[in-house]
């Protein structure tokens, strides 16, 4: 099992009513709720870690969860609100922005306490990132989660930046540089590194990543196609051409796929990335890029079957 840990929130995407006004349609959302639906819609064996409210959202939230296979057993309902994510279109690629309600709410609650003395057997990997890791008490909960299991367990990482919630980008380039040296996959797009390393050469901002435990880093450049890159290897793979309604969700998308075809050929575990060959890993690359592309036909964060990825 992969055990996906962080945000879970309520976006919401704005469309035109029948009088041309911008409304709100409300949606399950966080990167990581995003990256475990994906990974239970592409049938691999998933769970899902987070503080979910007891109200109406979070009963929704844990419905889509339960609706795409993923193991609910380890949430922890807590007395708290629901963050509230409202999205805006940004440009004609469809790209968006977002507004944070966040305060004092159930993902970003999570306590010492509330995480389980030992992870089930079955948990094979864990996948953190995005608003989780900068809001407290949530952010040194996961840390201390990822600390504790990297010895045993693959540990995967998506910074997936929302600027507008870092009030202080030199702290978190810090902060972010501390996981490095628990992670061993990094999934990023060139946007989240360019904003942490601002200004710095591509090529020296990887092999700073690397010289930290990372084994792989997958780098994600929107309709240019993503690299990966391993202490030994590039290997690059062009995106697949479909028409975008939106890129919400498509970067958990890639994420997941990713993780998918490393269980699928059995490079799940602390070490497997050491031992993938150029074969595997463009395999795995046009695999996540077709996921991403039909999550970028979808409005919002609504990733695709299996089947429905051929």
């Amino acid at each position: 099992m992969i055990l996906c840990c962080g945000e879970a929130l309520i976006d919401f995407m704005p469309f035109r009513d029948s009088e041309a006004q911008t409304a709100y349609r409300s949606c399950p959302g966080g990167s990581p709720l995003n990256t475990a639906v994906a990974l239970g819609r592409l049938g691999t064996s998933v769970g899902f870690l987070s503080g979910i409210s007891q109200d109406f959202f979070g009963n929704l939230l844990v419905s889509h969860l339960e609706e795409s296979g993923v193991n609910c057993s380890l949430l922890c309902r807590v007395d708290h609100d629901t963050t509230l994510a409202f999205v805006s279109a940004k440009s004609a690629a469809g790209e968006v922005e977002y507004a944070f309600y966040a305060k004092e709410t159930a993902d970003r609650s999570l306590k010492l306490t509330d995480l389980p003395s030992c992870l089930p057997e079955s948990v094979r990997a864990l996948q953190f990132g995005s608003v989780s890791l900068v809001m407290e008490p949530t952010a040194s909960t996961l840390e201390a989660l990822m600390l504790r299991e990297s010895p045993h367990r693959l540990i995967s990482l998506d910074p997936n930046i929302r600027p507008n919630l870092i009030p202080d980008r030199t702290a978190y380039r810090m902060r972010f540089e501390g996981w490095l040296a628990q992670v061993h996959l990094l999934k990023a797009s060139v946007t989240d590194l360019a904003w942490i390393y601002p200004g710095e050469n591509f090529s020296e901002v990887i092999s700073r990543i690397m010289s930290r435990r990372v084994q792989a880093v997958f780098l994600t450049d929107g309709e240019k196609g993503a690299w990966v890159y391993t202490r030994n290897q590039r290997v690059f793979a062009e995106a697949v051409s479909v028409n975008v309604l939106d890129t919400v969700g498509a970067g958990d998308s890639f994420h997941a796929a990713i993780l998918h075809k490393l269980a699928e050929l059995n490079y799940l575990d602390p070490g497997g990335l050491d031992r993938i060959g150029d074969e595997d890993l463009g395999i795995c690359l046009r695999f996540a890029n077709k996921v991403a592309a039909l999550t970028c036909t979808r409005a919002g964060a609504d990733p695709p079957r299996k089947s429905e990825v051929v």
